[in-house]
């Protein structure tokens, strides 16, 4: 028992060893170490023995803080040449997703093998035409480009128009609409929404054997923009048959 090696004295610490051989190299190192760190350290007798995380004032641990603490560790703008992007209508699975698609850090098989995994082939395992990199896999292979055009017919804003990825991001769409800041922030969600799940089919078609399915992906959308849209307003009234029919009135509130 601890209490048995070390007892008080006004307070202070005394240490009672007894080693059967005497601790030398790295243990004495170690040791010292440990003694070090207990001197000045005041022991209240009348307390029991309890665990303290040093991230919270009263000492208690949450799993609520510590998952506050690894988001900012993980969207910290580490790369200066990379801005991190913040939407607050979107779940924060969705801002890292961003954050990893900016640095390109999601696994696509271009990425895989320029870290060194040897791979049967590099090409797009969904439509085999291109050498999948991040923009081919989210904007430019043919299954996605389909989704990108049904998404910007249901919000009547014509054909998708080639963009980088990081204009996508950035939620540029292609309009000539007058939007208004939030509704600026809505369309940046739905686009982040989209090219989120774009990256869910994908890997469904090479981890679940299942096939692309473009009215899927458009239902999923539709239905996760709005559900997590609508809740992150601050009140403000999204009505669903609206939000299918033309979601497009939506850009321009205020």
């Amino acid at each position: 028992m601890v209490s048995d090696r070390i007892t008080l004295s006004n307070a202070d610490p005394m240490f009672n060893w007894e080693w059967t051989r005497h601790p030398s190299g790295r243990t004495r190192d170690e040791l010292d170490n440990l003694i070090n760190l207990i001197a000045g350290t005041s022991f209240d007798q009348n307390q029991t023995d309890r665990w303290v995380w040093s991230h919270a004032t009263n000492g208690e641990f949450t799993v609520k803080q510590l998952a506050t603490i690894v988001d900012d560790q993980l969207l910290q703008n580490v790369a200066q040449q990379h801005e991190t992007l913040r939407n607050n209508l979107v779940p924060r699975k969705l801002e890292i997703f961003v954050w990893r698609v900016i640095k390109k850090r999601i696994p696509v098989r271009a990425e895989l093998d320029k870290r060194g995994i040897d791979l049967h082939t590099v090409r797009c395992p969904v439509c085999d035409e291109e050498i999948e990199s991040v923009d081919h896999c989210l904007i430019f292979c043919s299954f996605a480009m389909e989704v990108w055009n049904r998404v910007n017919r249901w919000w009547k804003l014509g054909s998708f128009v080639n963009l980088s990825s990081s204009e996508i991001l950035h939620g540029k769409a292609n309009t000539s609409i007058i939007l208004s800041s939030f509704g600026k922030k809505i369309w940046q969600a739905v686009e982040w929404v989209r090219a989120y799940y774009i990256w869910k089919n994908r890997n469904n078609v090479i981890f679940h054997n299942k096939s692309w399915s473009v009215p899927v992906a458009l239902s999923e959308i539709q239905l996760k923009s709005y559900e997590w849209i609508s809740k992150r307003s601050n009140g403000r009234n999204f009505e669903w048959l609206t939000w299918l029919s033309d979601p497009s009135v939506y850009l321009t509130i205020s």
